[in-house]
């Protein structure tokens, strides 16, 4: 197939070095998938970091990690285009001219915003407030049809389709407007101590999450630690969250439907469930662990791929924002 002629995605994720299995089981996992008959666009949100409080030498050893993370959970930059945010300016500009037609309403409304500046008041960054605005950007500057995320990301697609279809009713017919691709398992992996919060490393507690660079050993005592239902019972239910959080685990790492591994622990309690659920995410993570390693040990190539990655992106995003000037009336010095 015509590579231009395939549906366009684009995604991003932040650069906080090494990945969680939520990230993997409910994003990347379906990045990997999509580059085979998509033209892929995947983006290391360095600008997004800067929302908060960072150090700069942190940043740059984050993004190359992370960049290293992605590359050993299957991204191909053959196959896929993987540069960083900052590297292509157009990001920044793009989201300017969204900032001007977005609305305080919509951003206030933003769930994450609200998650992540509770008891700060006045004193919250102008950044946490507009970054779904960049992250709007972000999407309508690769003019991509979807946007593989996972389920809590949901809100910000509507709020990028909002401002592209208000673009577009005000400047004329440039922007695509995107749609969410989420897949139904594993688009929400919960926290392995509390079922009510998404696995997160911001959540500050270790045990919450598994990263991709977790050895068997730390693996064997996150799970052997995750909270469980009360009773003895695998199975997974409305009445028994944490339950059904590892069985998903279990099912979306093997590929055995849940149905049939509630079959295979029945009557026999937790903690032989939580002892095989270890060792098969631990057989599952540690070819992407090896392969980090071997990334992370070669910086040079990693800075090489995604400068490669940033020309490509760039040509995309030259003209997309040549036809976003001359829609706004923006005009370039001529000759």
């Amino acid at each position: 197939m015509n590579p231009s002629a395939r549906p366009r995605v684009f995604s991003g994720i932040q650069p906080t070095g090494s990945p969680h299995l939520g990230n993997y089981l409910g994003a990347l996992r379906n990045w990997v998938r999509l580059q085979d008959d998509h033209d892929a666009y995947y983006c290391i949100v360095d600008l997004h970091a800067m929302t908060m409080p960072w150090s700069p030498a942190e940043l740059h050893a984050r993004t190359l990690e992370t960049s290293a993370s992605l590359l050993s959970v299957g991204i191909d930059p053959e196959a896929s285009v993987l540069f960083l945010q900052s590297h292509v300016p157009e990001h920044v500009e793009l989201s300017w001219v969204l900032t001007c037609i977005a609305r305080m309403g919509e951003l206030r409304r933003m769930i994450q915003f609200k998650e992540r500046s509770k008891g700060e008041g006045e004193s919250v960054g102008v950044g946490l407030f507009a970054y779904p605005v960049l992250q709007a950007a972000d999407v309508l500057l690769y003019r991509a049809h979807r946007v593989p995320v996972g389920e809590d990301q949901r809100q910000h697609i509507e709020l990028m389709r909002d401002l592209a279809e208000r673009f577009n009713a005000q400047f004329g017919d440039t922007l695509v407007v995107p749609e969410a691709y989420i897949r139904g398992p594993g688009a929400r992996i919960m926290a392995l101590d509390d079922p009510t919060q998404k696995m997160s490393k911001s959540a500050g507690r270790p045990t919450a999450s598994i990263l991709l660079t977790d050895d068997p050993g730390q693996i064997t005592k996150k799970l052997k630690s995750a909270k469980t239902d009360s009773g003895t019972q695998v199975r997974a239910g409305e009445d028994k969250p944490e339950l059904t959080n590892l069985l998903s685990i279990f099912s979306l790492v093997t590929g055995e439907p849940t149905e049939s591994l509630e079959g295979r622990f029945q009557g026999r309690g937790y903690g032989d469930f939580k002892a095989q659920l270890a060792e098969a995410v631990a057989a599952h993570l540690t070819p992407l662990r090896e392969r980090y390693e071997a990334a992370l040990a070669d910086p040079g190539e990693l800075e090489r791929i995604l400068a490669t990655g940033a020309k490509r992106a760039s040509e995309v995003a030259a003209d997309t924002m040549a036809d976003v000037r001359e829609a706004v009336g923006l005009r370039r010095p001529q000759a």
